[in-house]
């Protein structure tokens, strides 16, 4: 159970340094980093897509009803392409999947206050304000009530740096306490 959370915990710390990193580009220079994530995500769809198709045209694939290879092989390399030709087109989603990204790590975050509220553990507080703060800030980009593109790209950059160095925070204060969270379930 510990190498569990602490394997999770490390994997929290490595994405939220990855989101300070992104953060800082988004904000310095928004309309070349979207430009460049829409062009990495877009060449791994397509990547995915022609991986896909390959699989279901092997040996394996071909004659099985319930194989959905070519299928998926399809959509990936037609959304691979659409964010290679138009990688602006990110810069509408990016909100959207990065508040959904950030709400589901935030109610995560929450299911570990409750944890430690139930051991006693005065921590619970700043992982429950934490978690209601990055929540927020999700639901905010969910929202996008920004009009420019390249102000909404800034603003998610900040949003991200804020919620990744949150994220720190509460990382550091679930590390503190592992063992009281590790007791509980035994």
């Amino acid at each position: 159970m510990e190498k569990k959370i602490k394997k999770m915990s490390n994997t929290s710390l490595i994405i939220s340094i990855i989101f300070i990193i992104v953060g800082l580009f988004l904000f310095i220079k928004p309309d070349t980093t979207i430009s460049i994530i829409s062009y990495i995500i877009g060449g791994t769809l397509l990547a995915s897509g022609i991986f896909s198709g390959y699989k279901y045209f092997t040996a394996e694939g071909i004659g099985n009803v319930f194989n959905f290879d070519l299928v998926y092989g399809v959509l990936l390399i037609i959304a691979g392409m659409f964010l290679i030709i138009k990688p602006n087109a990110l810069a509408s989603l990016f909100p959207i999947i990065l508040g959904i990204w950030i709400i589901i790590n935030s109610v995560t975050k929450f299911q570990y206050a409750l944890v430690l509220k139930k051991i006693k553990n005065e921590d619970w507080i700043y992982t429950s304000l934490i978690s209601a703060l990055t929540l927020a800030w999700g639901i905010l980009l969910l929202y996008n009530p920004f009009a420019s593109a390249l102000l909404i790209t800034q603003t998610i950059g900040v949003f991200i740096i804020v919620y990744a160095m949150l994220d720190i925070i509460d990382n550091f204060i679930i590390r503190k306490n592992i063992n009281s969270i590790i007791d509980i379930f035994k």
